[in-house]
């Protein structure tokens, strides 16, 4: 007869067994690390910068990705990406980014893609091999070192360029709660705030400037999409930013689902996508990315191709602040 010591032991191993086999995937590979909370001083994340892309997303971002670039590029680009999340689980659309732009770029030939987690990747003698930065969706306190900040803001206005989306508008604050830790990349990016309604909100958008070479892949025309729309705050302004996407708040019911943070703006400008100048570098910021499938939408990622040739230096765009354009919008 079995003991009760044994009968412990039995059902220990049990548990053991299973708790392993829950790590083993088809074939017994090791399940994808997901990003996970961490706390400001971890060094790094651990993981594949891809984990977390089914082998049919994957499919679905390679059959998405635009057949060639809008520019030729004037020379062989690098773009970093930086996926990186401090006291933040993380956006599971960063992976399905990470894939698209990797993919996009070897595919067009625009560039060639790297992605870091270490903040390490900002050192002077990195920087110096990019082009661009590209925040993907990075939410929190991301590095502290003066020395390493400097270098971001001397890549960027030495002519590097810098390219966000979605979470990037609350990196280097303190999270939760988004408190300001380094103002003067919200002011480099152009806005703060990432108050939202539902993950998956009916909004009607607006092409601001159809005219604009990044905006061509919507052929002039508003669109409808459902996604996270964050509601930026200062500094954002018109008179600093070129805004090219935006809600138009005459066809979207700005009341739908529920209200995360303060959604309501007394202008009623909420604007979705923009470019600026930053000494001699270039800016762009688009917060529709909060879902995979942003990056298996066609039209999206043709709007991502040349964002990230004009952050490169590839696709010559305007970036005079909508104010001054003298149109209302």
């Amino acid at each position: 007869m079995v003991n009760r010591l044994q009968c412990v032991l039995i059902l220990g191993g049990l548990l053991a067994a299973a708790i392993w086999l829950s790590r083993i995937g088809p074939a017994g590979a090791a399940e994808s690390v997901r990003f996970v909370s961490s706390p400001a001083d971890k060094a790094s994340q651990p993981g594949n910068p891809q984990d977390g892309v089914t082998a049919e997303e994957r499919q679905k971002i390679e059959q998405a990705i635009p057949a060639k670039a809008p520019a030729q590029p004037a020379k062989p680009r690098k773009l970093l990406i930086f996926d990186r999340n401090v006291g933040y689980g993380g956006h599971r659309s960063a992976a399905h980014a990470n894939l698209a732009f990797t993919l996009m770029g070897k595919k067009t030939g625009a560039f060639e893609a790297v992605v870091r987690r270490d903040p390490e990747a900002f050192a002077a003698e990195n920087l110096k091999q990019f082009d661009a930065v590209f925040f993907n969706n990075t939410v929190g306190n991301l590095f502290e070192d003066p020395t390493l900040r400097r270098n971001l803001l001397e890549f960027v206005s030495g002519g590097g360029g810098l390219m966000g989306v979605h979470g990037t508008t609350v990196a280097f604050t303190r999270w939760p709660g988004a408190y300001e830790d380094w103002p003067e990349f919200g002011e480099m990016l152009g806005a703060r705030g990432a108050s939202h309604r539902d993950s998956d909100e009916r909004v009607f958008v607006k092409v601001e400037d159809p005219a604009h070479p990044l905006v061509r892949a919507f052929g002039g025309k508003g669109f409808e999409y459902r996604d996270e729309f964050f509601r930026v705050h200062e500094p954002y302004s018109r008179d600093k930013l070129r805004v090219l996407l935006s809600i138009d708040v005459q066809k979207t019911d700005l009341k739908q689902g529920q209200a995360r943070g303060q959604c309501e703006r007394a202008d009623n400008d909420y604007a979705l996508a923009w470019v600026r100048s930053w000494g001699k570098g270039r800016v762009f910021y688009c917060t529709i990315a909060h879902n995979p499938y942003v990056f298996w939408d066609p039209k999206m990622l043709e709007f991502y191709l040349a964002a990230a040739q004009f952050v490169l230096g590839d696709l010559p765009a305007d970036t005079t602040p909508s104010a001054k354009l003298g149109a209302s919008r």
